[in-house]
């Protein structure tokens, strides 16, 4: 993002957006006719089924012409020189091999079978989004699938992808709303850190020891500590000159700006933004030279190995896996396979969405997204990936940092992004087994690194720092997932508490054209657990004043539960045994003075009482 706003500058004033995104031109025309409810009601439903909505496509193609396929076709190719090295490095996190990563670039890129080749161009409603694999959803599929083979991976993104349709289908995209800004933060953070842990290894040339998704973050700076006079120099030295050469390629741009020379500024940008494919490929290079002049022994350190070429085929995700048990192959079916996945078929999903979510809302052209075309447009990509071996995926925000500024138009960009991929596949593999693992850690630590925020603490108010730190260390100390379960629960307290000991005002208003009164005015919601403490309230002004009418004032009211209700009644009844004066309600929606059996009198709203009550 700090690529995007430096070379603002740059960038030739936008056009119009071309994507429109859960808005509806001319809403309120008609429903300012309409005085049925149902109607309105009725026409809200059909809205969301309209074309123009779930396939935004529609609302831009007919305007696309030569200067946005232009625009497209740099934004592509640009995207696409960050995705490759990107991709490869992050199935290194997973555990997989380099091609799984480029599998779910190029589902990604939105280009592969005819029925996935226009998934997000046709379903997506942000321009600048690049679908593909993340840093986040790699950790995420280690943390569940460390040791198992790859049809687990593989199960493991339909069933993400399947979620993420149902979540469209009933318009669950509000689930995001219930983790806070702060615990995204800490879990973010955590994420990179755990990533730089788990790289450290690879850039000092040792081998891994196990899975890293068996321990944490600490017990693996742990077990590499004792390890570190094992170092290969080899490895070390690279890896450090690597991170080294990011560093100073990404501040490039710097050295002259813009205002001295545009065009020079802007060579410089395109090479900053293509430092990673540049410095993977000047490695792979160096090592193909050196095992040239002196063989396999002749490279000074580890590379990436192996990696099968070609395209994979459409196959069915829906079956089993053969796994090895103490000594014997077994196979585990596809519901197995579920089962032992457990909670990561929820929460690897709802990550997913969140990260889709907010980098959309971050480059949407008013800040409005349509959360749930975006959920259908990331199941699909999800889905129809995995029936072409692709890892999990979701929006990546330094890729689409990139296609912001490269002056992307169109979600059509993802073609030519998908195009260099294809290239990848079909022509560069059997070149990556030069690609040294140093240098793909570095790759991944420069990346990351920037996902760090620990400033945000000095920010935060107290119940906001308490999700921050829980989420974090358990991140750090248990895992991802506890970790963002964790964060979660504990930010969900502090409006829990606001419901459950919500407060009520109490105020005394004097005779104008009424009688004087008191008037309590309870705010959000009246449920079960707050009945008490608005109870012991009334109560203590019905003794204090017992001629004084009570008034509760049901304005700012936005939920009542059947025990809340009963709760009223029966406090009616106790106020009425306090003094004359009755318990009055003002302001009751419609719905609730039929469930509380109200009736109108001249001074307000009182309980409907049987022959049998006491008055």
């Amino acid at each position: 993002m700090k690529e995007a706003e430096e070379l603002r500058a740059l960038q030739q004033p936008e056009p119009a957006a071309r994507i429109v995104g859960g808005e509806d031109a001319g809403k309120d025309g008609a429903s300012g006719d309409c005085s049925s409810d149902w109607y309105r009601r009725w026409r809200t439903v059909m809205e969301g089924f309209s074309p123009t909505r779930r396939l935004p496509i529609l609302t831009w193609i007919r305007r696309y012409d030569g200067e946005d396929a232009l625009s497209d076709l740099i934004a592509g190719v640009t995207l696409g020189l960050t995705m490759i090295p990107q991709s490869i490095a992050y199935a290194t996190i997973a555990g997989l091999p380099s091609q799984y990563g480029l599998y779910a670039a190029f589902m990604g890129s939105r280009l592969f079978h005819p029925l996935g080749s226009l998934a997000y161009v046709c379903f997506g409603t942000v321009r600048e989004v690049s679908i593909g694999p993340t840093s986040l959803m790699a950790l995420l599929t280690l943390e569940y699938t460390a040791g198992r083979p790859v049809q687990y991976v593989i199960v493991l993104a339909f069933t993400a992808g399947l979620v993420e349709l149902v979540m469209g289908a009933f318009q669950l995209g509000f689930l995001v709303c219930l983790i806070s800004a702060p615990v995204t933060s800490a879990f973010t953070s955590a994420t990179a850190l755990i990533i730089i842990g788990a790289q450290l290894g690879n850039l000092l040339g040792l081998p891994r020891l196990s899975a890293p998704g068996d321990a944490g973050f600490f017990a693996t700076i742990w077990r590499l500590v004792p390890r570190l006079p094992d170092s290969a120099v080899g490895d070390t030295l690279l890896g450090s000159g690597c991170i080294v050469a990011l560093l100073a390629l990404q501040h490039l741009p710097r050295l002259v700006p813009a205002a001295r020379s545009r065009r020079l500024h802007r060579a410089l940008w395109y090479v900053s933004l293509a430092r990673n494919a540049l410095v993977v490929l000047l490695s792979a290079l160096l090592a193909h030279q050196l095992s040239v002049v002196g063989g396999a022994d002749g490279v000074p350190f580890r590379l990436s190995g192996k990696v099968e070429p070609g395209i994979p085929g459409f196959e069915w995700p829906v079956q089993g896996a053969t796994v090895t048990d103490g000594g014997t192959n077994r196979t585990v079916s596809f519901l197995e396979i579920t089962g032992e996945l457990g909670s990561g078929l929820l929460l690897v999903p709802l990550v997913a969405v969140l990260a889709n979510v907010a980098i959309a809302k971050a480059f949407a052209s008013d800040g409005a997204v349509d959360a749930t075309q975006e959920l259908i447009a990331l199941g699909l990509c999800n889905v129809i990936g995995a029936c072409f071996r692709a890892m999990p995926t979701t929006g990546a925000f330094t890729r689409s940092a990139v296609s912001h500024a490269s002056g992307v138009r169109t979600p059509l960009s993802g073609l030519y992004s998908a195009l260099l991929t294809l290239l990848a596949l079909g022509v560069l593999t059997p070149y990556f087994y030069y690609i040294p693992r140093a240098t793909l850690a570095a790759v991944l630590i420069v990346a990351v690194v920037s996902m760090l925020d620990l400033t945000i603490v000095r920010r935060l108010p107290r119940p906001d720092l308490l999700a921050w730190t829980v989420c974090f260390a358990v991140c750090l100390v248990r895992g991802v997932e506890v970790g963002l379960l964790g964060g979660m629960a504990v930010s969900l307290l502090d409006p829990l508490r606001h419901w459950i000991a919500g407060r009520t005002t109490v105020q005394d208003v004097p005779p104008d054209a009424h009688p004087a009164y008191r008037r309590l005015r309870p705010e959000l919601g009246l449920l079960y657990p707050g009945v008490d403490r608005l109870r012991s309230t009334v109560l203590a002004e019905a003794r204090r004043q017992p001629q004084l009418p009570l008034v509760l004032d049901c304005e700012r009211l936005v939920a009542l539960d059947y025990s809340a209700m009963r709760a009223l009644r029966e406090l009616a009844d106790e106020v009425a045994r306090c003094g004359p004066a009755p318990l009055l309600l003002h302001n009751v929606q419609p719905a609730w003075r039929r469930a509380l059996e109200l009736h109108e009198t001249d001074q307000g709203l009182v309980f409907r009482r049987s022959e049998g009550d006491a008055t």
